[in-house]
């Protein structure tokens, strides 16, 4: 299990959360990225990292979810996704409309979340896409943000899993290391996503017999699975 976790400190000290409810936002905490998002851990998982049932847990989300410290994208067939909220100020909602109380983190009302798809799609593609851009290779001529949302919202809305996504730009960032593909032969990101390359990549890679998410959820670094990986990779 990973060492540290993601939470905006005021939830430390919110008197509208209980103990529990802060240690299930503390084991969320742990399976996050560094913007708190690309949470796609089960009930059960939660359950077991903060030593609660699932039951503990399943009643303890819809107050983070209310309090705005947590945001949700439901998807049907698969794990739900969480997103920590780790913006200034907490938005609840009040009377006719959206109100600030201190300290928190700002975010829309749960029910106008769940109820505009478009929008909780376009804030997950712009999560991954920026933990992305940290792992994607360097190239001529830059990457370009907007035409690289705008892939990467389509491939998810083609049901990609957000941690393939991550994987096979971290796998492909490996490949032209290894290679010594210079910079300006380096796809750029919006081809890379829009003409599928990335799923090249993201197939399901086992090292040592576990996925890059075991790696991930059993706290090892993930760079190591990612080396080991683009080694098999190329030997297969």
């Amino acid at each position: 299990m990973p060492h540290l976790a993601i939470i905006p400190s005021a939830a430390v000290s919110d008197p509208n959360l209980t103990d529990t409810q802060v240690r299930v936002l503390c084991a969320i905490g742990t399976h996050t990225n560094r913007l708190g998002g690309n949470v796609w851990a089960s009930i059960s998982t939660l359950a077991k990292a903060c030593s609660l049932s699932t039951r503990t847990v399943q009643r303890a989300l819809p107050a983070l979810l209310e309090r705005g410290y947590l945001r949700h994208l439901e998807r049907p067939g698969r794990t739900t996704l969480y997103e920590i909220v780790l913006e200034q100020g907490v938005t609840m909602q009040s009377g006719g409309g959206d109100s600030v109380v201190g300290g928190g983190v700002t975010t829309q009302s749960p029910k106008r979340l769940k109820n505009d798809k478009t929008n909780d799609l376009r804030e997950l593609a712009n999560l991954v896409l920026r933990e992305v851009w940290t792992v994607y290779p360097k190239r001529e001529t830059p990457h370009l943000f907007p035409p690289a949302l705008k892939a990467m919202t389509e491939a998810l809305r083609n049901g990609a899993d957000p941690s393939r996504l991550v994987q096979a730009a971290a796998l492909y960032g490996q490949e032209v290391v290894k290679k010594g593909t210079e910079p300006r032969f380096v796809r750029s990101i919006t081809r890379f996503y829009a003409d599928g390359a990335w799923e090249h990549y993201a197939s399901e890679v086992r090292v040592h017999g576990r996925t890059r998410d075991e790696w991930a959820r059993s706290g090892q670094d993930v760079t190591e699975f990612d080396l080991l990986a683009t080694g098999e990779n190329s030997a297969a």
